[in-house]
């Protein structure tokens, strides 16, 4: 067979198994249904408050630990929290999440499953930042729970007031967006 008739022949075969159930590679996850499913878990959060102001929890703890943290000390939160949420969906992140600085700069330069959108295009499933600490790039993250509307984005975060709450939040607070890529 001539290399020319080969060639459609080669990549019909190609197509049909990308077509077929379980023949992606493994890095290949549908992404979007994951980030909803991690938002899905999280918001089964809502309420979970940690002991006192001490961030805290026997839940706490087992999320920070998952990270493969040593606790204690115990730490603030919101990056746990999100770690877990995505943990749940089937995907293992970063243990850096604990620290939103440093997760601040692993989106900016494309590491470590993390890739830096523009802040009116998240989606459901991705993340925001905020620098509520003066000094820090950023001191908070959040998970979006659907897409921004009329400046705002309704999100589910931890250790907001030492519980996990929905919120909604204008745009123009939050430093950087981020997309979980992997």
């Amino acid at each position: 067979m001539s290399r020319l008739r080969a060639l459609p022949l080669a990549l019909a075969l190609v197509a049909a198994a990308l077509a077929l159930p379980g023949a992606a590679p493994v890095g290949a996850q549908d992404l979007a249904s994951v980030r909803a499913e991690a938002v899905a878990w999280a918001v089964t959060q809502n309420g979970h408050r940690e002991t006192g102001t001490s961030n805290c929890s026997s839940r706490i703890t087992r999320w920070q630990r998952d990270m493969g943290l040593r606790v204690p000390p115990c730490r603030p939160w919101c990056g746990a929290f999100v770690h877990q949420a995505f943990k749940r969906a089937g995907l293992r992140l970063s243990a850096r999440l604990i620290d939103p600085d440093r997760s601040y700069e692993d989106a900016v330069a494309g590491r470590r499953g993390l890739r830096r959108i523009p802040i009116g295009s998240v989606r459901t499933g991705d993340l925001l930042f905020f620098a509520f600490r003066p000094g820090l790039k950023a001191s908070h993250i959040a998970l979006v729970r659907g897409a921004p509307r009329g400046g705002v984005v309704r999100t589910v975060e931890g250790n907001i007031s030492h519980t996990v709450r929905l919120k909604t939040r204008g745009l123009r607070y939050a430093v950087l967006a981020a997309r979980v890529s992997g």
